[in-house]
């Protein structure tokens, strides 16, 4: 479809991109209606068009618009939106629609010298191995409210940005700050988080970064054992850098249980690792969830449980055993299996923990039925109350 005809079916999303030192709003106009997206970073931002390029062209191409901005975007920026869209139409065709970039004009921008290197970095094992890893060339890291822990909880962003901040001061870092709602905007407008949409957020963020950072990591989630079609992924992300920033995806060399044999020998990691996906517990490690339950594991296979501090060192088997391992999609059974491998390969096939983790990988189907409405009702549902009466709490000893 051509931006003409576009424009006559008012399927058009337009973005009116207002620049500020440390804030950058987009107003984006679709569907007859309106949101107002931002982002504010700690430090002066670019405050071109060009940072939001990637988050709104995912934005578009959920049905397919075209896409208007007010303002120039960064030529290589806008020849890299349009190879993305290529190998994202490749992996959701049914899914994911072409979307037309329309704007005032293209620029190729000059970076100016003497600029740094990024990590976007939350505690995390992923982050915390490329950190390490290239710990020589990256001068700053990148936090971010909004991406994995939601805006409305700020205990736990306070809590894990100070063990961030301790962190950076450690290992001699810059830390940025980010805030943003562009999670909200693609919860709101469509395209999937985990599949389609987050890298492109990242993306967003390393290049509002510009003025900066020359290059940015982005750690990989996924080792290249196990690469699919995800938002986040080396054949992705480079396609969103720009004249001015590097996108790198690093990591996909070892796997989580090769990661965690490369962080045991670093205090700093072993201090204040993060890894726990359940928000709603309001603690920085739960040491209950799927994953800190992964990790725990990882942690024993590598002989390090008792040097981190986060997570707790004695693992149960029956808890191992009771995992609902599609909490997070079927990343957990692809990591059940990882560990049981790297247990088989130490020889320990006899182990509780072994024998415990193919259990819960074989359950019968009533099993993981009861497994799957007790996750959802006690785990999500209690915690999401007991998140909401936080909440009140919070905002009743603000006011």
């Amino acid at each position: 479809m051509s931006i003409e005809q576009s424009l006559e079916s008012n399927q058009l999303i337009e973005a009116i991109v207002a620049p500020g030192n440390y804030r950058s709003t987009a107003t984006v106009n679709i569907d007859g209606g309106q949101f107002v997206a931002w982002t504010e970073t700690s430090i002066p931002n670019d405050p071109s068009a060009t940072p939001w390029l990637p988050p709104l062209t995912v934005t578009a191409m959920t049905q397919g618009h075209a896409l208007s901005f007010n303002q120039p975007v960064d030529s290589a920026a806008y020849a890299g939106s349009l190879a993305a869209q290529e190998k994202l139409l490749e992996w959701y065709p049914d899914r994911l629609h072409n979307s037309e970039v329309k704007t005032t004009d293209t620029k190729v921008a000059e970076g100016a010298p003497g600029r740094g290197v990024g990590c976007f970095f939350s505690g995390g094992v992923d982050s915390f191995y490329t950190a390490l890893k290239h710990l020589d060339s990256i001068t700053h890291f990148i936090v971010i409210h909004g991406l994995d822990i939601s805006l409305t909880n700020e205990p736990l962003w306070h809590e894990t940005v100070g063990h961030i901040r301790m962190i950076a001061s450690a290992l001699g870092k810059e830390l940025i700050e980010v805030k943003s709602n562009v999670r909200v905007l693609h919860a709101k407008f469509g395209p999937h988080w985990q599949d389609q949409a987050h890298g492109a957020f990242l993306a967003h963020v390393g290049l509002l970064l510009s003025p900066h950072l020359k290059a940015v990591y982005i750690p990989a989630s996924d080792d290249k054992s196990r690469l699919k079609p995800l938002g986040t992924h080396p054949d992705l992300d480079p396609l969103w850098s720009s004249d001015e920033v590097s996108l790198i995806h690093d990591g996909v060399e070892a796997s989580r249980v090769e990661k965690l044999e490369y962080l045991k020998s670093s205090d700093v990691a072993m201090k204040h690792l993060r890894v726990c996906w359940s928000n709603l517990s309001g603690m920085y490690n739960c040491g209950k969830c799927e994953k800190c339950v992964r990790t725990m594991i990882g942690l024993h296979i590598v002989r390090a449980s008792d040097r981190c501090a986060t997570l707790p060192s004695k693992i149960s088997p029956r808890a191992v055993q009771s995992m609902y391992l599609r909490a997070g999609g079927s990343g957990g059974e692809l990591m059940a299996e990882e560990n049981m491998r790297a247990l088989a390969a130490r020889s320990q096939t006899d182990s509780p923990l072994y024998r415990a983790l193919d259990r819960s990988l074989h359950r019968g189907r009533l099993a993981n039925l009861a497994i799957k409405l007790k996750f959802y009702a006690i785990d999500v549902g209690f915690g999401l109350i007991r998140y909401r009466i936080r909440q009140r709490s919070t905002t009743s000893m603000s006011n």
